[in-house]
């Protein structure tokens, strides 16, 4: 029992390090116009809407709703609103994007169950697409599980 305090202990340390990161290197790349479509690989993606409704931070909620994905290693790290989590994706032809092997740090929070179901659309999201500045994930041809807004700080 032990070794799994320790492994999610270094796990959250490592996800909060790893976000941190990604967050000073997507600054730089910044957008010339609203028109310009973000890029997938290397953004701050903040989430905005999950199964239709839109996200607003509550108490209880430590961080806003978030994920990177990162081009070394495939790797995908983001937050929940209260646990960090880790795991990798997958891209393949025609916009089809896959989460696997997703873990998190295990922290007890108020209002989890956005948090769950933010976890269970990466599980079932399998394409995507990138309208300006937002970012949707889709199973088939349904409507978007999750909406996401494309995050540059200066």
């Amino acid at each position: 029992m032990n070794q799994l305090k320790l492994f999610l202990i270094i796990l959250f340390i490592f996800s909060s390090l790893l976000s941190c990161n990604s967050t000073k290197k997507s600054t730089n790349t910044g957008i010339s116009s609203a028109n310009t479509n973000s890029e997938l690989i290397e953004t701050y993606w903040k989430l905005t809407e999950l199964i239709g409704e839109p996200i607003v931070m509550t108490t209880g909620t430590n961080t806003e709703m978030r994920m990177i994905l990162k081009k070394e290693g495939n790797q995908v790290s983001g937050n929940g609103g209260c646990n960090s989590f880790i795991g990798s994706y997958t891209l393949l032809e025609g916009n089809r994007l896959s989460f696997s092997q997703l873990v998190s740090t295990k922290m007890a929070c108020i209002n989890m169950e956005k948090e769950g179901t933010f976890m269970e659309v990466l599980q079932k999201a399998d394409n995507y697409s990138i309208e300006g500045k937002v970012l949707s994930l889709n199973r088939s041809k349904m409507a978007p599980l999750a909406k996401f807004e494309a995050i540059y700080m200066k």
